[in-house]
Protein backbone atom coordinates (compact mmCIF):
# COMPACT_ATOMS: atom_id res chain seq x y z
CA UNK A 1 0.00 0.00 0.00
CA UNK A 2 1.11 3.56 -0.59
CA UNK A 3 0.51 6.02 2.17
CA UNK A 4 -2.77 4.59 3.49
CA UNK A 5 -1.52 5.10 7.03
CA UNK A 6 -1.19 8.85 6.43
CA UNK A 7 -4.94 9.38 6.87
CA UNK A 8 -6.69 12.74 6.97
CA UNK A 9 -9.21 11.77 9.64
CA UNK A 10 -9.69 12.01 13.37
CA UNK A 11 -9.03 8.70 15.03
CA UNK A 12 -11.56 9.15 17.84
CA UNK A 13 -14.40 9.16 15.33
CA UNK A 14 -16.30 5.86 15.18
CA UNK A 15 -15.96 5.77 11.39
CA UNK A 16 -12.20 5.62 11.86
CA UNK A 17 -12.40 2.17 13.40
CA UNK A 18 -14.56 0.90 10.55
CA UNK A 19 -12.09 2.35 8.10
CA UNK A 20 -9.16 0.78 9.93
CA UNK A 21 -10.72 -2.69 9.75
CA UNK A 22 -11.07 -2.31 5.99
CA UNK A 23 -7.48 -1.11 5.70
CA UNK A 24 -6.22 -4.15 7.57
CA UNK A 25 -7.83 -6.24 4.85
CA UNK A 26 -6.16 -4.11 2.20
CA UNK A 27 -2.82 -4.42 4.00
CA UNK A 28 -2.94 -8.11 3.10
CA UNK A 29 -1.99 -7.08 -0.45
CA UNK A 30 1.45 -8.64 -0.72
CA UNK A 31 4.71 -6.70 -0.92
CA UNK A 32 4.70 -7.08 -4.68
CA UNK A 33 1.66 -4.86 -5.26
CA UNK A 34 1.13 -1.13 -4.87
CA UNK A 35 -2.33 0.47 -4.90
CA UNK A 36 -3.59 3.92 -4.12
CA UNK A 37 -6.05 4.80 -1.39
CA UNK A 38 -9.17 6.93 -0.91
CA UNK A 39 -7.20 10.18 -0.67
CA UNK A 40 -5.56 9.56 -4.02
CA UNK A 41 -9.02 8.91 -5.48
CA UNK A 42 -10.14 12.32 -4.23
CA UNK A 43 -7.11 13.98 -5.80
CA UNK A 44 -8.12 12.77 -9.27
CA UNK A 45 -11.82 13.53 -8.72
CA UNK A 46 -11.55 17.04 -7.24
CA UNK A 47 -11.23 19.33 -10.26
CA UNK A 48 -11.75 23.04 -9.52
CA UNK A 49 -11.90 24.30 -13.07
CA UNK A 50 -9.06 26.22 -14.63
CA UNK A 51 -8.79 27.41 -18.20
CA UNK A 52 -8.97 30.91 -19.68
CA UNK A 53 -8.26 34.07 -17.71
CA UNK A 54 -11.76 35.34 -18.47
CA UNK A 55 -13.42 32.16 -17.22
CA UNK A 56 -11.32 32.08 -14.05
CA UNK A 57 -11.83 35.82 -13.53
CA UNK A 58 -15.57 35.23 -13.05
CA UNK A 59 -14.94 32.42 -10.57
CA UNK A 60 -15.22 29.65 -13.14
CA UNK A 61 -18.97 30.34 -13.45
CA UNK A 62 -19.10 29.77 -17.22
CA UNK A 63 -22.01 27.29 -17.25
CA UNK A 64 -24.49 29.64 -18.93
CA UNK A 65 -22.47 32.64 -20.16
CA UNK A 66 -20.80 30.70 -22.98
CA UNK A 67 -18.47 31.89 -25.76
CA UNK A 68 -15.42 31.10 -23.58
CA UNK A 69 -13.24 28.05 -24.14
CA UNK A 70 -13.47 27.09 -20.45
CA UNK A 71 -17.14 26.25 -21.02
CA UNK A 72 -16.16 23.17 -23.05
CA UNK A 73 -15.16 21.51 -19.75
CA UNK A 74 -18.17 22.88 -17.81
CA UNK A 75 -21.20 23.22 -20.11
CA UNK A 76 -20.34 22.45 -23.74
CA UNK A 77 -23.53 24.16 -24.92
CA UNK A 78 -21.59 27.41 -24.43
CA UNK A 79 -19.78 26.71 -27.71
CA UNK A 80 -23.06 27.44 -29.49
CA UNK A 81 -22.92 31.10 -28.43
CA UNK A 82 -19.71 31.78 -30.40
CA UNK A 83 -20.33 34.18 -33.30
CA UNK A 84 -16.82 33.94 -34.77
CA UNK A 85 -13.96 31.47 -34.84
CA UNK A 86 -11.27 31.84 -32.18
CA UNK A 87 -7.76 30.67 -31.33
CA UNK A 88 -6.32 31.22 -27.83
CA UNK A 89 -3.79 30.09 -25.25
CA UNK A 90 -3.30 30.83 -21.53
CA UNK A 91 -0.01 30.48 -19.60
CA UNK A 92 -0.19 30.65 -15.80
CA UNK A 93 2.00 30.87 -12.71
CA UNK A 94 1.04 29.30 -9.38
CA UNK A 95 2.50 29.88 -5.90
CA UNK A 96 1.45 27.66 -3.00
CA UNK A 97 2.11 28.33 0.71
CA UNK A 98 1.27 25.93 3.53
CA UNK A 99 1.22 26.98 7.19
CA UNK A 100 1.02 23.96 9.48
CA UNK A 101 0.70 23.32 13.21
CA UNK A 102 1.47 19.97 14.83
CA UNK A 103 1.86 19.24 18.54
CA UNK A 104 2.21 22.95 19.24
CA UNK A 105 4.89 23.62 16.62
CA UNK A 106 4.33 25.78 13.52
CA UNK A 107 6.01 25.30 10.13
CA UNK A 108 5.84 26.86 6.66
CA UNK A 109 6.62 25.56 3.17
CA UNK A 110 6.32 27.12 -0.29
CA UNK A 111 6.14 25.85 -3.87
CA UNK A 112 5.74 27.52 -7.28
CA UNK A 113 5.08 26.39 -10.85
CA UNK A 114 4.71 27.73 -14.41
CA UNK A 115 2.26 25.81 -16.57
CA UNK A 116 -0.17 26.09 -19.46
CA UNK A 117 -3.70 26.63 -18.21
CA UNK A 118 -5.42 26.45 -21.58
CA UNK A 119 -5.12 26.40 -25.34
CA UNK A 120 -7.72 25.77 -27.99
CA UNK A 121 -9.50 26.59 -31.20
CA UNK A 122 -13.18 27.05 -31.99
CA UNK A 123 -14.46 26.93 -35.57
CA UNK A 124 -17.90 28.37 -36.25
CA UNK A 125 -19.96 28.45 -39.44
CA UNK A 126 -22.24 31.20 -38.17
CA UNK A 127 -24.79 31.85 -40.93
CA UNK A 128 -25.13 35.59 -41.66
CA UNK A 129 -26.87 35.56 -45.04
CA UNK A 130 -30.55 36.63 -45.39
CA UNK A 131 -31.51 33.06 -46.28
CA UNK A 132 -30.14 31.82 -42.98
CA UNK A 133 -33.12 33.35 -41.21
CA UNK A 134 -35.26 30.56 -42.67
CA UNK A 135 -32.99 27.95 -41.14
CA UNK A 136 -33.62 27.25 -37.47
CA UNK A 137 -29.98 26.31 -36.84
CA UNK A 138 -28.00 29.53 -36.82
CA UNK A 139 -24.61 27.84 -36.39
CA UNK A 140 -22.86 24.54 -35.81
CA UNK A 141 -19.53 25.03 -34.01
CA UNK A 142 -16.57 22.76 -33.36
CA UNK A 143 -13.89 23.07 -30.71
CA UNK A 144 -10.67 21.34 -29.76
CA UNK A 145 -8.10 22.14 -27.11
CA UNK A 146 -6.99 21.69 -23.52
CA UNK A 147 -8.23 22.99 -20.19
CA UNK A 148 -6.17 22.32 -17.06
CA UNK A 149 -8.28 20.69 -14.35
CA UNK A 150 -5.81 20.54 -11.45
CA UNK A 151 -2.26 21.50 -10.48
CA UNK A 152 -0.60 19.21 -7.93
CA UNK A 153 2.51 21.28 -7.29
CA UNK A 154 2.62 21.55 -3.49
CA UNK A 155 4.91 21.16 -0.50
CA UNK A 156 4.17 20.99 3.21
CA UNK A 157 5.99 20.07 6.39
CA UNK A 158 4.96 19.64 9.99
CA UNK A 159 6.89 18.59 13.08
CA UNK A 160 6.56 18.33 16.84
CA UNK A 161 7.55 16.41 19.97
CA UNK A 162 5.41 13.31 20.52
CA UNK A 163 5.23 11.41 23.82
CA UNK A 164 2.22 9.23 22.96
CA UNK A 165 2.91 7.22 19.81
CA UNK A 166 5.21 6.38 16.91
CA UNK A 167 4.72 5.76 13.21
CA UNK A 168 6.45 2.39 13.65
CA UNK A 169 3.47 1.19 15.71
CA UNK A 170 1.32 1.38 12.57
CA UNK A 171 3.79 -0.93 10.80
CA UNK A 172 3.61 -3.35 13.72
CA UNK A 173 -0.19 -3.31 13.26
CA UNK A 174 0.35 -4.43 9.66
CA UNK A 175 2.25 -7.48 10.90
CA UNK A 176 -0.38 -8.23 13.53
CA UNK A 177 -3.13 -8.11 10.92
CA UNK A 178 -1.35 -11.14 9.42
CA UNK A 179 -0.94 -12.98 12.75
CA UNK A 180 2.21 -11.35 14.09
CA UNK A 181 5.78 -12.01 12.98
CA UNK A 182 5.93 -15.39 11.27
CA UNK A 183 7.02 -16.90 7.98
CA UNK A 184 3.71 -16.01 6.33
CA UNK A 185 3.70 -12.36 7.38
CA UNK A 186 7.37 -11.89 6.52
CA UNK A 187 6.60 -12.99 2.98
CA UNK A 188 3.35 -11.07 2.57
CA UNK A 189 3.43 -7.92 4.69
CA UNK A 190 3.83 -4.60 2.85
CA UNK A 191 7.32 -3.25 2.25
CA UNK A 192 6.99 -0.46 4.81
CA UNK A 193 6.41 -2.86 7.70
CA UNK A 194 9.02 -5.25 6.37
CA UNK A 195 11.57 -2.42 6.31
CA UNK A 196 10.83 -1.56 9.96
CA UNK A 197 11.49 -5.20 10.90
CA UNK A 198 14.74 -5.32 8.93
CA UNK A 199 16.01 -2.13 10.57
CA UNK A 200 15.43 -3.45 14.14
CA UNK A 201 12.51 -1.12 14.88
CA UNK A 202 9.96 -3.97 15.08
CA UNK A 203 10.39 -7.34 16.78
CA UNK A 204 8.36 -9.89 18.70
CA UNK A 205 6.98 -8.80 22.05
CA UNK A 206 7.82 -10.21 25.43
CA UNK A 207 5.83 -12.61 27.63
CA UNK A 208 2.15 -12.62 26.73
CA UNK A 209 2.92 -10.54 23.66
CA UNK A 210 5.52 -12.93 22.28
CA UNK A 211 3.28 -13.76 19.32
CA UNK A 212 2.75 -10.11 18.44
CA UNK A 213 4.84 -7.62 16.52
CA UNK A 214 5.89 -4.70 18.72
CA UNK A 215 7.42 -1.32 18.02
CA UNK A 216 10.65 -0.69 19.93
CA UNK A 217 10.71 3.07 19.41
CA UNK A 218 10.70 4.53 22.96
CA UNK A 219 8.33 7.46 22.58
CA UNK A 220 7.43 7.88 26.28
CA UNK A 221 10.41 10.18 26.89
CA UNK A 222 9.68 12.05 23.66
CA UNK A 223 10.51 11.72 19.98
CA UNK A 224 10.72 14.61 17.53
CA UNK A 225 8.56 13.75 14.52
CA UNK A 226 8.75 15.47 11.13
CA UNK A 227 6.73 14.77 8.01
CA UNK A 228 7.57 16.45 4.70
CA UNK A 229 5.68 15.94 1.45
CA UNK A 230 6.68 17.29 -1.97
CA UNK A 231 4.16 16.91 -4.81
CA UNK A 232 4.36 17.75 -8.51
CA UNK A 233 2.25 17.16 -11.59
CA UNK A 234 -1.23 18.00 -12.77
CA UNK A 235 -4.32 16.90 -14.66
CA UNK A 236 -5.43 18.27 -18.02
CA UNK A 237 -8.45 17.58 -20.17
CA UNK A 238 -8.34 17.55 -23.95
CA UNK A 239 -11.78 18.57 -25.14
CA UNK A 240 -13.35 17.62 -28.47
CA UNK A 241 -16.63 19.52 -28.69
CA UNK A 242 -19.55 20.19 -30.97
CA UNK A 243 -22.47 22.51 -30.36
CA UNK A 244 -25.26 24.29 -32.13
CA UNK A 245 -27.41 27.43 -31.89
CA UNK A 246 -31.11 26.98 -32.63
CA UNK A 247 -33.05 30.17 -33.33
CA UNK A 248 -30.80 32.08 -30.88
CA UNK A 249 -32.95 30.52 -28.15
CA UNK A 250 -31.52 27.08 -27.48
CA UNK A 251 -27.86 26.07 -27.49
CA UNK A 252 -26.87 22.44 -27.12
CA UNK A 253 -23.44 20.86 -27.00
CA UNK A 254 -21.36 17.82 -26.20
CA UNK A 255 -17.72 17.35 -25.21
CA UNK A 256 -15.67 14.20 -25.35
CA UNK A 257 -13.14 14.74 -22.58
CA UNK A 258 -9.83 12.89 -22.66
CA UNK A 259 -7.95 13.48 -19.43
CA UNK A 260 -4.23 13.06 -18.86
CA UNK A 261 -2.60 13.13 -15.44
CA UNK A 262 0.84 12.92 -13.95
CA UNK A 263 1.51 12.89 -10.23
CA UNK A 264 4.77 12.54 -8.29
CA UNK A 265 5.15 12.48 -4.53
CA UNK A 266 8.16 12.27 -2.25
CA UNK A 267 7.22 11.62 1.37
CA UNK A 268 9.68 11.59 4.24
CA UNK A 269 8.89 10.86 7.87
CA UNK A 270 11.57 11.26 10.58
CA UNK A 271 11.52 10.29 14.24
CA UNK A 272 14.43 11.38 16.44
CA UNK A 273 15.01 10.53 20.09
CA UNK A 274 14.48 13.65 22.20
CA UNK A 275 15.66 12.11 25.49
CA UNK A 276 19.42 11.91 24.70
CA UNK A 277 19.39 8.47 26.35
CA UNK A 278 22.23 6.48 24.76
CA UNK A 279 20.99 3.19 26.22
CA UNK A 280 17.40 3.08 24.96
CA UNK A 281 18.37 1.40 21.66
CA UNK A 282 17.02 4.24 19.52
CA UNK A 283 18.49 7.44 18.13
CA UNK A 284 16.54 8.12 14.92
CA UNK A 285 14.44 6.63 12.14
CA UNK A 286 13.97 7.97 8.62
CA UNK A 287 11.28 6.61 6.30
CA UNK A 288 11.08 7.71 2.65
CA UNK A 289 8.45 6.90 0.05
CA UNK A 290 8.52 7.66 -3.67
CA UNK A 291 5.41 7.46 -5.85
CA UNK A 292 4.97 8.25 -9.55
CA UNK A 293 1.52 7.90 -11.11
CA UNK A 294 0.44 8.42 -14.70
CA UNK A 295 -3.01 7.95 -16.16
CA UNK A 296 -5.44 8.62 -18.96
CA UNK A 297 -9.21 8.85 -18.76
CA UNK A 298 -12.32 9.49 -20.80
CA UNK A 299 -15.70 11.07 -20.11
CA UNK A 300 -18.67 12.68 -21.84
CA UNK A 301 -20.25 16.04 -21.07
CA UNK A 302 -23.69 17.10 -22.31
CA UNK A 303 -25.25 20.51 -21.90
CA UNK A 304 -27.94 22.96 -22.94
CA UNK A 305 -28.46 26.72 -22.57
CA UNK A 306 -31.87 28.35 -22.99
CA UNK A 307 -32.30 32.09 -23.70
CA UNK A 308 -35.92 33.10 -22.98
CA UNK A 309 -35.02 36.70 -23.86
CA UNK A 310 -32.04 38.98 -24.28
CA UNK A 311 -31.59 39.48 -20.52
CA UNK A 312 -31.57 35.93 -19.14
CA UNK A 313 -29.85 32.62 -19.81
CA UNK A 314 -30.32 29.29 -18.04
CA UNK A 315 -27.94 26.37 -18.43
CA UNK A 316 -27.82 22.72 -17.43
CA UNK A 317 -24.99 20.20 -17.84
CA UNK A 318 -24.30 16.60 -16.92
CA UNK A 319 -20.82 15.03 -16.72
CA UNK A 320 -20.50 11.27 -16.84
CA UNK A 321 -17.97 9.66 -14.49
CA UNK A 322 -14.42 9.66 -15.84
CA UNK A 323 -12.90 6.22 -16.26
CA UNK A 324 -9.14 6.49 -15.66
CA UNK A 325 -6.52 3.84 -16.35
CA UNK A 326 -3.64 4.36 -13.90
CA UNK A 327 -0.07 3.16 -13.55
CA UNK A 328 1.86 3.36 -10.27
CA UNK A 329 5.59 3.06 -9.77
CA UNK A 330 6.58 3.19 -6.10
CA UNK A 331 9.43 2.44 -3.75
CA UNK A 332 10.33 2.93 -0.09
CA UNK A 333 13.48 3.06 1.99
CA UNK A 334 14.19 3.19 5.71
CA UNK A 335 17.18 4.01 7.85
CA UNK A 336 17.55 3.55 11.61
CA UNK A 337 20.15 4.30 14.26
CA UNK A 338 19.67 1.99 17.24
CA UNK A 339 22.36 3.37 19.57
CA UNK A 340 23.98 0.50 21.48
CA UNK A 341 21.60 -2.26 20.34
CA UNK A 342 23.99 -3.71 17.76
CA UNK A 343 27.11 -2.76 19.71
CA UNK A 344 26.35 -4.95 22.74
CA UNK A 345 27.31 -8.11 20.85
CA UNK A 346 29.78 -6.52 18.47
CA UNK A 347 31.49 -3.27 19.57
CA UNK A 348 32.70 -2.66 16.01
CA UNK A 349 29.22 -2.96 14.47
CA UNK A 350 27.59 -0.04 12.67
CA UNK A 351 24.56 1.20 14.65
CA UNK A 352 23.01 2.50 11.39
CA UNK A 353 20.91 0.02 9.42
CA UNK A 354 19.45 0.75 5.99
CA UNK A 355 16.73 -0.95 3.98
CA UNK A 356 16.17 -0.14 0.33
CA UNK A 357 13.38 -1.79 -1.62
CA UNK A 358 14.93 -4.33 -3.99
CA UNK A 359 12.89 -3.22 -7.01
CA UNK A 360 10.41 -0.55 -8.06
CA UNK A 361 6.81 -1.72 -7.69
CA UNK A 362 4.72 -1.25 -10.82
CA UNK A 363 0.96 -1.69 -10.62
CA UNK A 364 -1.77 -1.07 -13.21
CA UNK A 365 -5.36 -0.48 -12.14
CA UNK A 366 -8.33 1.80 -12.82
CA UNK A 367 -10.72 4.12 -11.04
CA UNK A 368 -13.99 5.90 -11.73
CA UNK A 369 -14.65 9.48 -10.63
CA UNK A 370 -18.12 10.78 -9.61
CA UNK A 371 -20.70 12.18 -11.99
CA UNK A 372 -21.44 15.92 -11.91
CA UNK A 373 -24.63 17.89 -12.44
CA UNK A 374 -24.53 21.67 -13.02
CA UNK A 375 -27.33 24.24 -13.03
CA UNK A 376 -26.45 27.75 -14.19
CA UNK A 377 -28.04 31.16 -14.68
CA UNK A 378 -26.96 34.50 -16.13
CA UNK A 379 -28.47 37.98 -16.00
CA UNK A 380 -27.22 40.27 -18.78
CA UNK A 381 -27.21 44.06 -18.59
CA UNK A 382 -26.85 44.77 -22.28
CA UNK A 383 -23.47 46.23 -23.15
CA UNK A 384 -22.73 47.01 -19.49
CA UNK A 385 -21.92 43.45 -18.39
CA UNK A 386 -23.49 40.48 -16.66
CA UNK A 387 -23.91 38.53 -13.41
CA UNK A 388 -23.66 34.73 -13.57
CA UNK A 389 -23.68 31.71 -11.23
CA UNK A 390 -23.20 27.92 -11.30
CA UNK A 391 -24.48 25.39 -8.78
CA UNK A 392 -22.71 22.04 -9.06
CA UNK A 393 -23.44 18.75 -7.31
CA UNK A 394 -20.77 16.06 -6.92
CA UNK A 395 -21.13 12.85 -4.87
CA UNK A 396 -17.61 11.76 -3.95
CA UNK A 397 -18.84 8.57 -2.28
CA UNK A 398 -19.39 7.21 -5.82
CA UNK A 399 -15.65 7.04 -6.52
CA UNK A 400 -14.54 3.46 -7.18
CA UNK A 401 -11.31 1.54 -7.65
CA UNK A 402 -10.74 -1.61 -9.66
CA UNK A 403 -7.38 -3.12 -8.74
CA UNK A 404 -7.81 -5.90 -11.31
CA UNK A 405 -8.26 -9.65 -11.42
CA UNK A 406 -7.14 -11.34 -8.21
CA UNK A 407 -7.63 -8.21 -6.08
CA UNK A 408 -11.42 -8.02 -5.98
CA UNK A 409 -11.46 -8.26 -2.18
CA UNK A 410 -9.05 -5.35 -1.84
CA UNK A 411 -11.02 -3.28 -4.36
CA UNK A 412 -14.29 -3.91 -2.49
CA UNK A 413 -12.67 -3.06 0.86
CA UNK A 414 -11.25 0.22 -0.41
CA UNK A 415 -14.53 1.16 -2.09
CA UNK A 416 -16.30 0.65 1.25
CA UNK A 417 -13.73 2.98 2.82
CA UNK A 418 -14.54 5.56 0.16
CA UNK A 419 -18.28 5.26 0.84
CA UNK A 420 -17.71 5.75 4.58
CA UNK A 421 -15.24 8.62 4.15
CA UNK A 422 -16.89 10.86 1.56
CA UNK A 423 -20.24 12.47 0.84
CA UNK A 424 -22.07 14.45 -1.80
CA UNK A 425 -21.35 18.16 -1.84
CA UNK A 426 -22.63 21.33 -3.49
CA UNK A 427 -20.20 23.72 -5.14
CA UNK A 428 -21.14 27.33 -5.87
CA UNK A 429 -19.47 29.67 -8.36
CA UNK A 430 -20.52 33.30 -8.84
CA UNK A 431 -19.01 35.87 -11.19
CA UNK A 432 -19.59 39.29 -12.71
CA UNK A 433 -18.18 41.28 -15.60
CA UNK A 434 -18.45 45.04 -16.17
CA UNK A 435 -17.78 46.51 -19.60
CA UNK A 436 -16.62 49.98 -20.63
CA UNK A 437 -16.06 50.21 -24.37
CA UNK A 438 -13.30 47.68 -25.08
CA UNK A 439 -12.26 47.24 -21.46
CA UNK A 440 -13.64 44.64 -19.06
CA UNK A 441 -13.33 44.22 -15.30
CA UNK A 442 -14.20 40.89 -13.69
CA UNK A 443 -14.57 39.38 -10.26
CA UNK A 444 -15.74 36.06 -8.91
CA UNK A 445 -15.89 33.70 -5.98
CA UNK A 446 -16.10 29.91 -5.94
CA UNK A 447 -16.88 27.74 -2.94
CA UNK A 448 -16.14 24.02 -3.13
CA UNK A 449 -17.76 22.20 -0.22
CA UNK A 450 -15.91 19.65 1.87
CA UNK A 451 -16.10 16.15 0.37
CA UNK A 452 -15.57 14.51 3.79
CA UNK A 453 -18.45 12.99 5.71
CA UNK A 454 -16.69 13.96 8.97
CA UNK A 455 -17.03 17.73 9.31
CA UNK A 456 -14.00 17.88 11.64
CA UNK A 457 -11.64 17.20 8.77
CA UNK A 458 -12.41 20.40 6.89
CA UNK A 459 -11.38 20.36 3.25
CA UNK A 460 -13.67 23.08 1.84
CA UNK A 461 -11.96 25.41 -0.63
CA UNK A 462 -12.70 29.05 -1.46
CA UNK A 463 -11.38 30.77 -4.60
CA UNK A 464 -11.53 34.56 -4.89
CA UNK A 465 -10.66 36.06 -8.27
CA UNK A 466 -10.35 39.35 -10.05
CA UNK A 467 -9.24 40.29 -13.54
CA UNK A 468 -9.24 42.70 -16.44
CA UNK A 469 -9.49 42.35 -20.19
CA UNK A 470 -9.18 44.27 -23.41
CA UNK A 471 -11.04 43.18 -26.57
CA UNK A 472 -10.72 44.40 -30.12
CA UNK A 473 -12.59 43.07 -33.13
CA UNK A 474 -9.90 40.55 -34.08
CA UNK A 475 -7.96 39.94 -30.87
CA UNK A 476 -8.22 40.00 -27.06
CA UNK A 477 -6.00 39.97 -23.98
CA UNK A 478 -7.13 38.97 -20.47
CA UNK A 479 -5.39 38.70 -17.10
CA UNK A 480 -6.67 37.25 -13.83
CA UNK A 481 -5.46 36.58 -10.30
CA UNK A 482 -7.06 33.78 -8.24
CA UNK A 483 -6.47 33.35 -4.51
CA UNK A 484 -7.39 29.95 -3.08
CA UNK A 485 -7.84 29.11 0.62
CA UNK A 486 -8.23 25.61 2.05
CA UNK A 487 -7.92 24.24 5.58
CA UNK A 488 -7.60 20.54 6.46
CA UNK A 489 -6.63 18.43 9.45
CA UNK A 490 -4.34 15.46 8.90
CA UNK A 491 -3.59 12.59 11.26
CA UNK A 492 -0.12 11.28 10.27
CA UNK A 493 -0.95 7.59 10.90
CA UNK A 494 -3.61 5.28 12.30
CA UNK A 495 -3.09 2.88 15.21
CA UNK A 496 -5.10 -0.17 16.25
CA UNK A 497 -4.82 0.20 20.02
CA UNK A 498 -7.90 1.70 21.66
CA UNK A 499 -5.99 4.16 23.84
CA UNK A 500 -4.04 5.61 20.93
CA UNK A 501 -4.20 9.41 20.79
CA UNK A 502 -2.62 10.44 17.50
CA UNK A 503 -2.83 14.21 17.27
CA UNK A 504 -3.87 15.90 14.03
CA UNK A 505 -1.78 18.40 12.11
CA UNK A 506 -3.58 21.54 10.95
CA UNK A 507 -2.72 22.50 7.35
CA UNK A 508 -3.68 25.93 6.00
CA UNK A 509 -3.06 26.15 2.27
CA UNK A 510 -2.99 29.49 0.45
CA UNK A 511 -2.52 29.37 -3.30
CA UNK A 512 -2.11 32.25 -5.72
CA UNK A 513 -2.53 31.80 -9.47
CA UNK A 514 -1.95 34.35 -12.25
CA UNK A 515 -3.42 33.51 -15.67
CA UNK A 516 -2.97 35.47 -18.89
CA UNK A 517 -4.95 34.64 -22.03
CA UNK A 518 -4.29 35.88 -25.54
CA UNK A 519 -6.51 35.10 -28.48
CA UNK A 520 -7.35 36.01 -32.04
CA UNK A 521 -10.71 35.91 -33.80
CA UNK A 522 -11.25 35.11 -37.45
Amino acid sequence: MTNYFFSIQFQKNIKMKKRFICLLAIAAIVKHVSAQDEFDALRYSFTPYQGTARGMGIGGAVGSIGADFSCLSVNPAGIGIYKSSELMFSPSFTVSKNNTTYLGTSSTANASKFNLSNFGIVITNNRKSPNSRKNGWKSINFGFGMNRLATYKNEFIYSGKNTKSSLIESFADDFNSLGGINSNSLNNVNYSAYAAYQTYLIDRGMGADSNKAMSYVPFDAGINQTKRVIETGGMSEYAISIGGNYMDKLMIGATLGISSLKYNRTLRFDEVDASNDLNNDFKYMRYTEQLATTGNGINLKLGAIFKPNSKFRVGIALHTPTHIELNDASSISMESHTDSLLLSNNPTANPVTKFVQDSMLVFNYSMTTPYKAILSGTVLFGKLGFLTADIEYVDYSFMKYNYGVGYETESDAMNRVIQNTYQGTVNLRVGAEAKLNNFNARTGIAYYGSPYADSKIGGARTNISGGIGYRERYWFLDATYIHSIQKTNEVPYILARNNADVQAASINNNRGNVVISFGVKF
